[in-house]
């Protein structure tokens, strides 16, 4: 069956628009990726070390410091998770989106590249054909109190504090990315299909970055676009969501 063929029964958001949700820190926590943060972000690799040395090292040296900053973030506060999430209508057409936002705004076309290879996928694929929902979000972990804190441990010359803190608030950020996902879709049957962000191969227009802003109303919790289309605070983040279950990341596109 094709994309065009597709028959999706019609959904109905818990709500329309933008909405502020302050997520409730003991629930994001465990979205926190840890293996990513101690490899991917902190960089404790295996290299030569056999596997009992490696272990070690994990579960003792990486593993305290992980325990410390999620005990001492949940004290201090330093990084909050904050996000900003949105129901609008949209169309698929080709390899265009046409969303159309609530409140009878003008309506957006975004374009995506599609595969030239494979299955030939586009995200604008994964809605269905008649007309669907689109979600939305922007969440972050950033504010001004741990901007402050990150340049003090810079000015101190606590440089490995400072490089513990950073990855902590970007995994922290992708947590909150998963939490909102799944909380939107909670109540149209679970987490199903995917989320994009600009910037991935799929979706590499970093254009869209300043849309999804605008759609889910952003500066409520602080988030800017900067003129290199880049969101303020750092520790942010924001993607679409495509909800029907066929939808899937894929990134190959030649």
């Amino acid at each position: 069956m094709t994309a065009s063929q597709v028959r999706d029964e019609p959904l109905t958001p818990p709500f329309w628009g933008a909405q502020v949700w302050d997520p409730p820190m003991e629930e994001v926590n465990p979205f926190i990726e840890r293996m990513s943060l101690l490899v991917g972000r902190w960089g404790y690799k295996k290299g030569n070390l056999s596997e009992g040395e490696y272990r070690q090292i994990l579960e003792g040296e990486a593993q305290g410091h992980y325990e410390r900053l999620l005990k001492e973030n949940q004290k201090r506060r330093l990084f909050v998770p904050k996000a900003a999430v949105a129901w609008h209508r949209c169309k698929p057409d080709g390899d265009t989106l046409i969303v159309y936002p609530h409140g009878g705004r003008d309506p957006v076309v975004q374009a995506f590249p599609r595969q030239q290879i494979n299955e030939r996928l586009c995200i604008p694929d994964f809605y269905a054909p008649q007309g669907d929902i689109l979600g939305c979000f922007t969440v972050t972990v950033g504010n001004p109190a741990a901007s402050a804190e990150m340049a003090r441990m810079q000015a101190e010359g606590e440089y490995q504090e400072y490089f513990f803190w950073t990855g902590f608030a970007a995994e922290y950020a992708d947590a909150v990315a998963e939490w909102a996902h799944r909380k939107m879709l909670a109540p149209l049957g679970g987490k199903t299909g995917a989320r994009f962000g600009p910037g991935y191969p799929s979706c590499p227009d970093m254009g869209l970055s300043r849309k999804i802003c605008e759609w889910s109303e952003a500066g409520r919790i602080g988030v800017a676009v900067t003129d290199s289309d880049m969101l303020e605070p750092e520790m942010s983040t924001s993607a679409v969501l495509a909800h029907r279950p066929r939808a899937r990341i894929f990134n190959r596109l030649v």
